[in-house]
Parts: C-alpha cells; sequence; structure tokens
C-alpha cells in the first residue's frame, strides 16, 4: 500500500493522498473514494501498470487527514482546486499529460465535478481523456424530459440518509443521529469488520460470492482481508472530523454542475474524450437507473453492468479498467 502524503494547499489546508506507479508518467489516473474512506493504493490495476500510469489517490475533503472545505467555499470549486494544485506540486509540466478522473460510490460525484469543472477553475481539465465511474451517483435533480426521478429507486435507508429529509430537517439532525450509530459500528476493528460484512457482504448472493473468492485466488488475498483492510480504512476516515460524512447530502444536493445542467457540457469538455460506467445488477445504493440515466446525459459513454452488488466492481476491476483504458 502507497504510504500516506500530506500537500500542504494554497490556502493553508491539506490533501492527504496516497500514490503508485510511475510518478514521472504524463499519463495520470485520479480515483476518488467513497464515503468513510481515505486514499489508498493497495494495488494498481494491470492495465494502468501497461500503461506506466501515475495512480493517484486523494482523501475527500472533511476525511482522514485531508481538511474540510473552507467556510463559504462550494464543495465543487474546493476540491477543482486541491485536485489542481496538487497535480500542479506532482506534475509541473503537462505537455504530454493525459489525464483521466475516475471514482467509486460517492467519489463518482467529485469525480463528474473535476470533468466539468471551468478550465479558469481546473486548469488540467484541458487534458481530460475520459472518465469511469463505478457506482455512480447522478445530480439529485428530477429531469422530467427524461422521466428521472432520483429518489424513485433510493432504498428508505438512503432516502432518509441523503435525500429530501436530510435537506428538510434543521441542524443536520438526521445526520447527527445517523453518525452515532456509526461511531458505535466503528469503535473497533472488530465491530468494523462486522459492520462491514453486515452492511456489504452479507448482501451477496451465491454468484457474486464465487466471483469474490474467485478474485481472492487471482490476487492472493486471504479470506477476510479484504474486509479488514476495508474497516482500517473506514475508521481511518473519521479519526479527526465527522464533517466528510456530515457533509454528504448537501454536496448530493449541491450544485456540481457548474450552473449547468447535466447533458449541457460544451464541445471543449466532450471533444476526444471517453465516459464509462459500471453498475452492479443488484446494487440497491447507486442502481442500474442511476448509471443509464447518466450514460443518457454525457457524451460518447456507455454502460456495464456487473453480476452482484454495490462493491462488485472490485471483483471485476481489472477487466473494467483494461475495457475503459482500451476503449
Amino acid at each position: 500500500m502507497g504510504a500516506e502524503k500530506l500537500h500542504t494547499l494554497p490556502d493553508g489546508r491539506t490533501l492527504a493522498y496516497a500514490d503508485g506507479g510511475s510518478t514521472t508518467s504524463s499519463v495520470v489516473v485520479i480515483f476518488l473514494t467513497g464515503t468513510l474512506s481515505v486514499g489508498n493504493v493497495s494495488r494498481i490495476p494491470p492495465a494502468l501498470q501497461a500503461k506506466d500510469a501515475h495512480y493517484i489517490a486523494p482523501t475527500l475533503p472533511g476525511y482522514g487527514n485531508s481538511s474540510p472545505p473552507s467556510k463559504g467555499q462550494t464543495y465543487a470549486a474546493t476540491i477543482s482546486r486541491d485536485i489542481s494544485s496538487l497535480l500542479d506540486h506532482l506534475h509541473p509540466d503537462t505537455t504530454d499529460l493525459e489525464l483521466y478522473v475516475s471514482g467509486g460510490s460517492f467519489g463518482t460525484v467529485p469525480a463528474q465535478m473535476l470533468y466539468g469543472a471551468p478550465f479558469d477553475v481546473f486548469p488540467q481539465g484541458r487534458y481530460i481523456k475520459g472518465m469511469l465511474l463505478l457506482g455512480a451517483f447522478p445530480p439529485f435533480v428530477n429531469d422530467k424530459e427524461k422521466g428521472f426521478a432520483y429518489t424513485r429507486c433510493m432504498t428508505w435507508q438512503n432516502y432518509f440518509a441523503v435525500g429530501p429529509p436530510a435537506r428538510i430537517v434543521p441542524f443536520r439532525l438526521l445526520q447527527r443521529l445517523t453518525s452515532l450509530v456509526i461511531q458505535s459500528k466503528l469503535s473497533t476493528q472488530e465491530t468494523a469488520e462486522a459492520f462491514l460484512r453486515q452492511f456489504l457482504f452479507d448482501k451477496m448472493g451465491d454468484e457474486e460470492k464465487e466471483i469474490y473468492k474467485a478474485w481472492r485466488e487471482k490476487t492472493g488475498y486471504e479470506e477476510g482481508q479484504l474486509e479488514r483492510e476495508m474497516a482500517e480504512n473506514n475508521r481511518r476516515s473519521i479519526e479527526k472530523t465527522w464533517e466528510g460524512f456530515m457533509s454528504t447530502a448537501d454536496v448530493l444536493n449541491s450544485d456540481w454542475g457548474w450552473g449547468r445542467k447535466l447533458g449541457q457540457l460544451d464541445e471543449e469538455h466532450t471533444a476526444g474524450r471517453k465516459v464509462m460506467l459500471v453498475a452492479g445488477a443488484n446494487d440497491d445504493t447507486t442502481t442500474v437507473e442511476w448509471a443509464e440515466y447518466l450514460v443518457s446525459k454525457y457524451a460518447n459513454a456507455r454502460l456495464k453492468v456487473l453480476s452482484g452488488g454495490h462493491i462488485s466492481a472490485i471483483f471485476h476491476g481489472d477487466d473494467v479498467w483494461a475495457e475503459f483504458m482500451e476503449s
């Protein structure tokens, strides 16, 4: 696993990240993690190794050692300026830069923010060649033209956690109650692993369990190792602050399209770029319907549906990255 590094931002805040691969490569991949997580590089997909890519996994604002956004700053502007500063530090020469932005679960939101960011806010956006979204969130808006309602396929749990109630109930009361429950679940490594198994792994069907077993054999992971690593990640993410988690609903419901509706990106933000979305057929957190909607709104986009649930992309990761990079 790549050791965590700390980058001091121009405003004095801190951005934590891990990276691996070829640090001098002009092929750069940014991967943004989901909620309750920190950036880590435990394994680089073979397709990226073959490209001699530099793989960078930042920790999102308000998690782990990454500072929350400054007061008065939008999340979209914060993530764009933070990643721009990090790239200035790691890759000051943009002559041959070939940039790919990607994310998993909630991380698909900041990935989409970067993808559509104005170039005066995120100058490196000029060099984006593609975007890969694994278990993607759409903007939390209703699109009458497409007949799309983002709440339609939400579970009740997610509806209250990040849907309209989370915005209507004042003082982040629902978020505070949820954080208390999760805090108790993450209080020890053992309880954190048990929470993950209940929330993700125990929901797997027989087919996905076989796929997971085959993935472990292929990668050399011992039984329980992935759960252990994910639980450690969860616990590290909230060691200093809960602000990242508490702001989730606000971010999802904010204007992260830079004042434009989805599907209105100009030619500079679409020409020569490719977009790939990956969804689990049985994922009830980020559904296939959400992914289909996003595919209909992004130019040069396509969808790959995998057997399994919310973390199915982990077990198909090597093939997914190979298909994305070669397309």
